[in-house]
């Protein structure tokens, strides 16, 4: 209500029919809606502040207005009113891009993640600081009339890969308000396993998926292989159920770009000992998913499992045993920044080469794509450095456009757009230009 008297009081009115018909809302065609002419009147208020001299009051207020905004379409009006990303660098400080970069990931984030819309579908989404989960969802869902559960579950269903893709680029993002609003606690997995509604094997296999995919993408984020090594062995694990082991196999398949981007990480950057690591444990997810057994128990699996760990046995209890005796280059997580060495700027432009040719520049976290870009851009920054930065931020936003606008505020306008010049700082412009 203070967004609407504001903007009221600036048109000169003290009602909403004189702001209706002033110039303040005058800046696209004629709308009913006072939310349209509150975002039209934003959006003039912003454009008028930079037309002409700029001053630091001017930038300021644009600076504040355009972080205020909790609308992804209103965000996207302003900065087009500000004439896109070269409109903030000509106005603004380089300061005062960043907040603005952080904004624009933040809303992109609240509009486009699926999980946020089957929130706001079915709850009341009042703080997505500290939002409700999928799971309030799927309790929610229960408590519709039984004759419109089943076509809503099978609408719910058919954006299972665009649930599950969003929930990824969360978890290897570090976005941990989105992953926190995936959660799906055990309870309500089994209560859908005691009702039996309709489909409810896909819908508790999605259940348990979702949570694979946030337990698999955090420990990779971290590049901790320990904990990822017990979700292999829920493959064979006697006390998981059939559909638990089934999603764990579909999960590990579905996020192989994932692993393999890790695993191409600690290649180019990794010590000796973390490349033994993961070639261990990528040998090892290779043996889980090639032997995947459709019942338990499986012998013939686990060894298969077991020897790709260098041990010998055919039992649960002895893979356990393999897993514990483990190297001791498996007891903490291995740490991209510590790994760079003296020549970062060449080891990260190999990196991003080798990333893109193999497909998984995309999939690669999101600590590994900044300290890509961070390392291109220490010292002096020459055109290769720039030619990759360009590659992480052209992949970033073509995978998903909020991540593109979280790498920018993160590795700060202010180096960018330093570090990066000529041709190659007009196509950064150009990437960064219109969010949609």
């Amino acid at each position: 209500m203070e967004f609407v008297k504001h903007h009221v009081k600036a048109s000169g009115n003290n009602g909403l029919r004189g702001f209706f018909s002033s110039e303040n809302v005058d800046f696209d065609p004629p709308s009913n809606s006072l939310r349209k002419n509150i975002m039209k009147a934003k959006a003039r208020f912003v454009f008028d502040l930079a037309d002409g001299f700029t001053d630091d009051d001017d930038e300021n207020a644009i600076r504040d207005t355009m972080v205020s905004s909790e609308n992804s379409y209103e965000l996207i009006r302003l900065v087009g009113a500000m004439d896109g990303w070269e409109g903030l660098d000509d106005e603004l400080p380089t300061g005062h891009v960043d907040p603005i970069a952080r904004q624009l990931a933040q809303v992109l984030d609240q509009r486009d993640y699926v999980v946020y819309q089957l929130i706001r579908r079915y709850l009341v989404l009042l703080d997505y600081n500290a939002s409700p989960n999928l799971g309030d969802c799927f309790d929610r869902l229960m408590q519709w009339p039984v004759p419109f559960q089943a076509a809503e579950i099978d609408a719910l269903l058919s954006r299972k890969a665009d649930l599950l893709k969003g929930i990824t680029s969360a978890t290897m993002r570090d976005r941990t308000n989105m992953v926190n609003a995936a959660q799906v606690i055990p309870t309500v997995i089994q209560s859908y396993i005691t009702l039996m509604p309709h489909r409810f094997n896909e819908l508790v296999a999605l259940m348990h998926e979702v949570n694979y995919t946030t337990l698999i993408g955090g420990k990779l984020v971290e590049l901790d292989y320990q904990p990822l090594y017990i979700v292999i062995a829920d493959m064979v694990n006697p006390q998981r159920t059939n559909a638990q082991r089934v999603a764990c196999r579909d999960t590990c398949h579905r996020m192989q770009l994932e692993f393999a981007a890790a695993a191409k990480a600690v290649e180019v950057v990794g010590s000796n000992a973390a490349k033994s690591t993961v070639n261990r444990f990528m040998g090892t997810l290779k043996a889980s998913l090639d032997n995947f057994p459709p019942t338990l128990p499986a012998p013939t699996a686990v060894a298969a499992i077991i020897a790709a760990l260098g041990a010998v046995g055919n039992t649960f209890s002895a893979l356990l045993t393999a897993i514990t005796n483990l190297p001791d280059a498996l007891a903490g997580a291995i740490t991209l920044s510590n790994l760079l060495g003296t020549d970062e700027d060449d080891i990260a432009r190999q990196l991003v080469s080798e990333l893109h040719a193999q497909g998984t520049l995309a999939h690669a976290s999101w600590k590994v794509k900044l300290t890509l870009i961070n390392s291109a851009l220490a010292g002096w920054t020459v055109d290769d450095d720039e030619i990759a930065i360009i590659r992480v931020t052209e992949t970033a936003k073509a995978h998903n456009q909020a991540e593109l606008y979280q790498l920018a505020a993160a590795a700060t306008w202010e180096s960018l757009s330093s570090g990066v010049d000529g041709e190659e700082y007009d196509t950064l412009l150009g990437i960064l230009q219109n969010p949609v």
